[in-house]
């Protein structure tokens, strides 16, 4: 049964027909290889991660993964498989399927349910039952990773997502700082005023979409997607509905008011967010992975924003988008080596302490869990600025909208959405292709 799913998951993932035909004469049955060892005689684990340059793209888990192994000298070592997204997102299908998946590894949240039904992940219950502190530091993040396998995966980190702006590119075009109280009204109007201003009042670059979706996660929560979103995907209701379809307008009118850049099509999340940082654009949507950057750029003339309130819906308008990241899962075949066993959650407790935390707070990453007394210094603003949005004591959703639906769903979505804002599709045009990418999924 689990190779059976594990096929159906490959073949849903739509790896090609030559690939899987090469795969099955040397599928393996995913269980477990003899630890490796390094030269010291430390058991080594693998840690597939979703960046070519560790060192470089997510210094912050580098920087654990040093700790970590400076610690543990002669015992453990943590090495990375390191590779692009994409490459990573293949790597990883392709390695679950021959049962030669690294022990810890970072998954895309659309594709985590997949791994866990296809049976290639081990379930973390008993680790967070014998580390009750870690499971209390996480304060429920973990739940967005269970199902009815288990606990199969943990939060990478906390996202914490909104839309940061330039206070000075305000102040010179005398438009007041949006607050919470803000409304989708008022916030076109602070579009047209930024525009004239000479600026781009919201830099976006959609040739990556995934990059660039973060502010419209905080559109959908606001019309009510996470009480509605199972009652979709069982087939009781529809995308296109009329709460999902007055979001849709709204995007529409963000276009309409000219919000965006003008090639917006054509550039990348990175040379958006390059606008943003040479004072060009006065918001990017975004979150706390760029504080740092921010920090050098702009300094203590940022500010951060969760988006306007919408006054067409009856969902809750309360809403802040503090979710868990993609998640970080287990190779099942681990559970069939008690040295590796140990070594993996040994490394769990240290990557979820308050060592580790204290190392992201220093790079201006928030980590999924929280212990009292740590949190960023006076000079990181950005930091600080998000710190002080999470003040109003608003609820989160359980998880990111785009993370709550299949990989094929979420890619649809995505063309949506930014379809809307560049005016290829209307707004029910685009809510009818993610029903249909729904139907053929299933």
């Amino acid at each position: 049964m689990r190779n059976k799913k594990l096929k159906m998951f490959l073949s849903a993932v739509m790896v090609s027909a030559m690939t899987l035909g090469m795969l099955t004469g040397c599928s393996g049955d995913g269980g477990a290889k003899e630890a490796e060892k390094d030269d010291s005689g430390a058991t080594v684990i693998k840690f597939g991660i979703h960046v070519a340059n560790p060192a470089e793209q997510e210094a912050v888990t580098n920087n654990i993964v040093e700790a970590f192994n400076k610690a543990n000298e002669g015992k453990y070592k943590v090495e990375f498989e390191a590779a692009d997204t994409e490459t990573h997102s293949k790597n990883m299908k392709l390695k679950a399927e021959d049962g030669s998946l690294p022990q810890i590894f970072w998954i895309e949240g659309s594709e985590a349910s997949e791994y866990s039904e296809a049976g290639v992940l081990m379930d973390l219950t008993d680790f967070l039952t014998e580390n009750a502190d870690i499971k209390e530091a996480l304060g429920g993040m973990e739940a967005a990773f269970k199902d009815d396998n288990g606990q199969f995966g943990l939060p990478y980190q906390c996202n914490v997502q909104g839309i940061f702006y330039n206070k000075e590119i305000f102040d010179n075009a005398k438009v007041e700082y949006p607050t919470d109280d803000t409304t989708y009204e008022e916030f076109v109007e602070m579009i047209k005023k930024l525009k004239d201003s000479g600026v781009t009042p919201l830099s976006i670059g959609s040739k990556n979409s995934a990059f660039a979706m973060w502010e419209f996660n905080e559109f959908l929560a606001r019309y009510g997607w996470e009480g509605n979103i199972d009652n979709i995907i069982s087939g009781k209701d529809k995308f296109n509905n009329k709460e999902l379809l007055a979001c849709f307008e709204k995007l529409e009118g963000l276009k309409d008011a000219a919000a965006f850049p003008e090639n917006m099509a054509t550039i990348e999340y990175f040379d958006a967010k390059q606008l943003f940082n040479e004072g060009k654009a006065a918001m990017f949507g975004t979150g706390q992975w760029d504080c740092a950057e921010f920090d050098k750029n702009i300094g203590d003339k940022i500010g951060f924003w969760w988006g306007p309130k919408f006054t067409d819906t009856q969902s809750s308008q309360e809403i802040v988008m503090k979710v868990p990241s993609a998640p970080i899962g287990v190779s099942a075949a681990v559970a069939d080596d008690e040295k590796l066993k140990e070594g993996v959650y040994e490394f769990l407790k240290f990557y979820y302490g308050e060592d580790a935390a204290k190392l992201s707070y220093e790079g201006s990453i928030f980590p999924a869990t929280s212990y009292e007394g740590i949190a960023a210094s006076d000079s990181q603003y950005s930091m600080n600025t998000m710190i002080e949005a999470l003040g109003n004591g608003w609820a989160s959703p359980q998880a990111a909208p785009d993370l709550t639906v299949s990989s094929a769903v979420q890619e649809s979505l995505y063309d949506a959405i930014f379809g809307v804002l560049q005016g290829t599709y209307k707004p029910a045009e685009a809510l009818d292709k993610i029903d249909a990418a729904l139907a053929n999924s299933q």
